[in-house]
């Protein structure tokens, strides 16, 4: 077949007939056609790419695999330190707007998530509200959004309080406090939902919120409490000094983050 020939040939193909492509580019082109049209793999179909002005084929996932892979890829980036159970399967296209509040956190998050998609540095998001409201439906629809560009850990505030106490005799406390401090994005959710100890407190929260605000790296947390409220809850003494390193705390939370209320119920 001479060059004429295999023009003509492409051209009559519904996927080119409105393509020009240099003489070089016509037998690339004739071997997509061949790989698409025999289509033998049931996991990967061929493309047709310009890399670096060069004309490419290239292989990639098709449908429902293409599907499992990026669901693969993107748990991978998620780190939950044995609180899976929490992070809800969720979407922010279903995420409920019955009131002005919910309009506007679902706002929030999907600005928050566009920023860090971006590369730029921004404040985290505070929900605050009762039982139902969807802070952990709207924490995990991040969650799912974010993982698809950046290592996310997110933890449920009773079990990391649990877990991370269990890990005192082991040598594995040093490695997940840095994980925490570590992380591209770092998600607490329930804040407020677990009593916890002045030790865990001092020596584990307040320095994991103090590097990552010192370095610049978001946080998003919920709670039943405004970030108010949680000064007496943190202030696990009661006396002087524990309102003290309970308001330090709640004053990184107040630096990393801004409140958006969740109080409407739908569930």
């Amino acid at each position: 077949m001479n060059l004429k020939e295999l023009r003509k040939l492409i051209k009559e193909d519904r996927e080119f007939e409105n393509r020009n492509f240099t003489d070089d580019e016509l037998f690339i082109v004739y071997r997509y056609i061949n790989l698409r049209d025999l289509d033998e793999d049931p996991d990967y179909k061929p493309e047709l790419r310009t890399v670096a002005d060069q004309l490419e084929i290239v292989f990639v996932p098709k449908g429902t695999y293409g599907k499992t892979l990026e669901r693969e890829r993107k748990l991978a980036n998620i780190s939950t330190l044995g609180t899976d159970n929490y992070l809800l399967e969720a979407s922010l296209v279903d995420f409920v707007l019955i009131d002005e509040e919910r309009k506007e956190a679902y706002l929030r998050a999907s600005r928050f998530i566009e920023a860090i998609k971006s590369g730029q540095t921004q404040k985290g998001l505070f929900l605050h509200g009762s039982y139902g409201t969807g802070k952990t439906f709207l924490l995990s629809c991040m969650v799912h959004e974010l993982a698809k560009f950046k290592k996310v850990v997110f933890v449920y505030f009773p079990d990391l309080v649990r877990y991370i106490k269990s890990t005192i005799q082991t040598n594995e406390l040093e490695a997940k406090i840095k994980e925490l401090k570590m992380t591209d994005i770092l998600v607490i959710d329930d804040v407020g939902s677990e009593n916890m100890s002045a030790w865990f407190r001092d020596e584990v929260l307040s320095p994991v919120l103090q590097f990552r605000l010192a370095s610049s790296l978001p946080v998003l947390i919920s709670s039943n409490f405004t970030q108010k409220d949680l000064v007496e809850f943190f202030a696990e003494e009661k006396d002087g000094i524990g309102m003290v390193k309970a308001s330090r705390v709640v004053h990184r939370i107040r630096e990393l983050t801004s409140e958006v209320p969740l109080k409407s119920r739908y569930l």
